[in-house]
C-alpha cells in the first residue's frame, strides 16, 4: 500500500450543483435501471480498484472541509437552498505499478496510458453531510480516521439488489452502490432526514455521506456510493440476523452447512426458529410500537416500499444447535441433526484455524456499532438488571427478551434499511403482473402499494416477533447453561438480588405457582428454565 504522502492529488476541487431528477414527474425510473444492469459487470471487474480509490478520495475530500472552516469564501454555485444538491468533485489517477496503487498529480495534457485509470470522484452535499454527522454524534475527525488507515474490505451482498458493498476496516461504517434514482432521492430528502434523526425517536439506519464515481473516457460509467453506520458490527458477537418484509414469499433463506446463513436469515426463517415470537418488557414494547408505526408512515407518504427492518439477535442461554432447529430425540431427523452439528463445528473451527494464518484485527479492539436501541427508540431501562456488567450490552443498549416458551434470554439490535425504493411504474407493472399471474397470493410479494406494505410489516412485526411481555418478563438466571457468546463475564448469567426488581415483584405469584411450575418442569424440562 502506498503511504499517504504519494497520494496527495493537487488537482483542484471543483463544485458545482447536481441536476434534478428529470424522470421523477413520469413515476419511471426505466433508464437508471437499464444503466445500472449495464454498469455492473464492469463495475464488479473494478471493484478493488473502485474500493482503494474511493477510500482516498473521502479523507482528501473531507479534509477540504475540515482544514479551514472559519475561512470559507461564498462561492458563485451554491445558493441557499439548494446545499444538498451541492458537490464538490476531484480527478484522481490511479497508476498500476509492479501491481501497487499509486495516486499521482494529473493534468489535463497527461496521456492517461495502459497503466493508469483516471476517475472523478464527488462528495454530495458535503457541507450537510458534515453536519448531520455532528449533529447525531459522529466526530467528523473519528469518521475521518475509520477511512485513513486501511483499505476499504470488500463484502458480499446477500441481497438480490447486485449491488457491491465494501465496510471499512474498523467495522463501523458499511458503504453500498445506488441506482441513480435511489441517490437523488436521498438529495431531495436530506434535509427532513436530518431533522427526523435529530428531532425525534427513529429506527431509520443512518446514512452518513453520499458520493458520486466516474471513470473518465467511459461513457455512461457514473455510479453512486453511500455511507452508512453499521448496525451490527462484529464486536456485538449477534448470533442471527433477520431482513424482514412481511412477506413469505421466497423470503426463506436456502438451508445448508454453513454458519454465514444465519447471517442471511428471512421472515419464514424468524417464524420457523421462533413460531411464538419474542417478549420484550412492556414499556419498550409499546415505545416500539409507537417508533415503528411513525417510521413506516413516513415512509409510506414517501411512496416507498420495499424496505426492511434488519432484526439483529445475540444469544445468552442455550447452545448453538438452537440456533438452528428444534433438537429431535430420535430417528433419522436426529442423525441429520448430529451430522449438521458436526459439519458447523468443523466449518468454524476451519475458520479459526484460516484466520490464524492471517492478518486479523482482534474483535476486542473493534468499535462497537454506533447504533443503539434502547437511544434510537428514546427509552430507558435498569442496566444494572438488564446487562450485569456486559461491557458490550452497556455500550450498546440493545432491547432485551425472553424466547416465548423457551424463556432463553437475548438481546435484540434493530434498524430500518433500504428506504431508497419508490413504487415506480416499473413496480406498480410488477405487482399488477403478480396479481394476474397469481391472485391468491400477490399480496404476500415483496413489492406491494405503499398503504398495503405499511399494514403488513406492521402487523408481522408485532404479532410474530415482538411480544408485549406485560408481567410475565423474568430476566435472572441461576442455572449453568453457558451463554453462546462469551459477555466477558463469568457471572453472566447470575444477577445480584438487590437488582433484581422484576423478580421481587413476581415473587408472590411465583409462589402461589411453584408447585404447578415443579410439576411442569419434570414432564417438559426441555421448555422450563428453573429461575
Amino acid at each position: 500500500m502506498a503511504s499517504n504522502s504519494n497520494q496527495i492529488n493537487t488537482d483542484a476541487i471543483s463544485e458545482g450543483l447536481h441536476s434534478k431528477d428529470i424522470w421523477k414527474p413520469f413515476n419511471c425510473h426505466l433508464p437508471s435501471y437499464l444503466k445500472s444492469s449495464i454498469q455492473l459487470p464492469f463495475l464488479n471487474s473494478k471493484i478493488s480498484i473502485i474500493g482503494r480509490v474511493l477510500r482516498h478520495a473521502i479523507v482528501d475530500l473531507l479534509y477540504n472541509i475540515t482544514k479551514h472552516p472559519n475561512e470559507y469564501i461564498e462561492n458563485e454555485t451554491t445558493i441557499i437552498g439548494t446545499e444538498h444538491r451541492l458537490y464538490h468533485s476531484r480527478r484522481y489517477r490511479l497508476k498500476l505499478q509492479s501491481n501497487k496503487f499509486q495516486l499521482s498529480k494529473l493534468h489535463d495534457d497527461d496521456d492517461n496510458g495502459d497503466d493508469a485509470i483516471e476517475f472523478e470522484i464527488s462528495s454530495i452535499a458535503p457541507t450537510v453531510f458534515y453536519k448531520l454527522r455532528e449533529d447525531i454524534g459522529i466526530s467528523n475527525i473519528d469518521f475521518r480516521r475509520s477511512f485513513s488507515k486501511h483499505h476499504l474490505q470488500e463484502i458480499k451482498n446477500p441481497g438480490k439488489s447486485g449491488a457491491f458493498m465494501y465496510k471499512t476496516f474498523d467495522d463501523l461504517y458499511i458503504l453500498k452502490t445506488l441506482h441513480g434514482y435511489e441517490a437523488r432521492l436521498l438529495m431531495e430528502i436530506l434535509s427532513g432526514y436530518h431533522l427526523q434523526l435529530v428531532q425525534r425517536p427513529t429506527l431509520f439506519n443512518r446514512y452518513v455521506g453520499l458520493y458520486s464515481v466516474r471513470f473518465r473516457r467511459v461513457v455512461s460509467s457514473t455510479f453512486y456510493i453511500a455511507i452508512a453506520a453499521n448496525a451490527f458490527t462484529s464486536s456485538l458477537k449477534i448470533n442471527q440476523i433477520f431482513d424482514l418484509k412481511g412477506s413469505t414469499i421466497k423470503r426463506k433463506s436456502q438451508r445448508n452447512l454453513c454458519p454465514d446463513k444465519l447471517h442471511h436469515l428471512k421472515d419464514v426463517d424468524f417464524m420457523d426458529l421462533y413460531p411464538n415470537g419474542i417478549r420484550i418488557p412492556s414499556n419498550i414494547y409499546h415505545r416500539l410500537h409507537t417508533v415503528i408505526s411513525n417510521d413506516i408512515k413516513v415512509l409510506k407518504k414517501l411512496n416507498i416500499v420495499d424496505f426492511s427492518v434488519l432484526l439483529g439477535i445475540r444469544h445468552l442461554d442455550g447452545s448453538n444447535n438452537d440456533l438452528i432447529q428444534p433438537q429431535p430425540s430420535t430417528g433419522v431427523a436426529a442423525l441429520f441433526n448430529t451430522i449438521h452439528s458436526l459439519a458447523l463445528l468443523c466449518a468454524q473451527t476451519h475458520d479459526c484455524h484460516s484466520s490464524s494464518s492471517s492478518p486479523r484485527m482482534d474483535l476486542t479492539s473493534l468499535s462497537n456499532s454506533l447504533l443503539k436501541p434502547l437511544q434510537m427508540i428514546g427509552e430507558n431501562i435498569d442496566t444494572n438488571l438488564f446487562y450485569n456488567n456486559d461491557s458490550i450490552a452497556c455500550a450498546t443498549l440493545p432491547i432485551p427478551g425472553i424466547i416465548n416458551h423457551t424463556n432463553q434470554r437475548v438481546y435484540l439490535y434493530l434498524c430500518i434499511v433500504d428506504m431508497l425504493q419508490q413504487f415506480d411504474c416499473r413496480k406498480c407493472l410488477e405487482q399488477k403482473f403478480k396479481k394476474i399471474t397469481d391472485p391468491n397470493r400477490y399480496q404476500q410479494y415483496s413489492t406491494i402499494e405503499p398503504d398495503e406494505y405499511e399494514k403488513r410489516i406492521f402487523k408481522f412485526l408485532f404479532e410474530n416477533v415482538f411480544i408485549d411481555a406485560g408481567d410475565n418478563f423474568l430476566w435472572a438466571r441461576t442455572d449453568d447453561n453457558k451463554p453462546i457468546t462469551d459477555n466477558n463475564n463469568n457471572n453472566n448469567n447470575e444477577l445480584p438480588m438487590k437488582n433484581n426488581r422484576y423478580i421481587k415483584k413476581t415473587h408472590t405469584r411465583r409462589r402461589r405457582h411453584s408447585i404447578q411450575h415443579h410439576e411442569n418442569s419434570t414432564s417438559n424440562s426441555d421448555n422450563v428454565v428453573d429461575f
